[in-house]
């Protein structure tokens, strides 16, 4: 018996899994909107990568793009990757500015993510 991940199954099976029509899936494929591979001339298809497809489609229904920057309501930019949302930061200063620190950082052999994670901490207590 093999697992979900490596269960490979063919265009009727996708069809019955995705609960559509045969047409249909295929119609998906064609476009490449689907993951698959031909085989033959035969379609096969990873249970494992079409659950996949269909868990980033509902992500990008509800505005949760995977790995794509967007932004939020308040105007600030996120992104999510597996299953993680990040959000980006701001400073109030110039890209300039902002090189220079970061040499300065380099050539002083200081983390740059530890300085704004103590920053961040020292914040969130004030």
């Amino acid at each position: 018996m093999t697992s979900d991940a490596t269960e490979v199954l063919t265009l009727e099976e996708l069809a019955a899994l995705l609960k559509i029509s045969e047409t249909t899936a295929y119609a998906l494929v064609r476009t490449g909107e689907l993951p698959g591979r031909k085989v033959g001339r035969e379609w096969r298809f990873l249970r494992s990568r079409v659950l996949d497809w269909l868990a980033q489609a509902g992500q990008e229904e509800t505005g949760m793009e995977h790995g794509v920057v967007q932004r939020d309501e308040l105007g600030g930019e996120f992104k999510v990757e597996d299953g993680r949302e990040y959000v980006a930061m701001w400073l109030p200063i110039s890209r300039a500015e902002k090189a220079a620190h970061l040499d300065k950082a380099a050539r002083e052999g200081v983390n740059v993510s530890e300085l704004v994670a103590d920053y961040l901490k020292a914040w969130a207590e004030a």
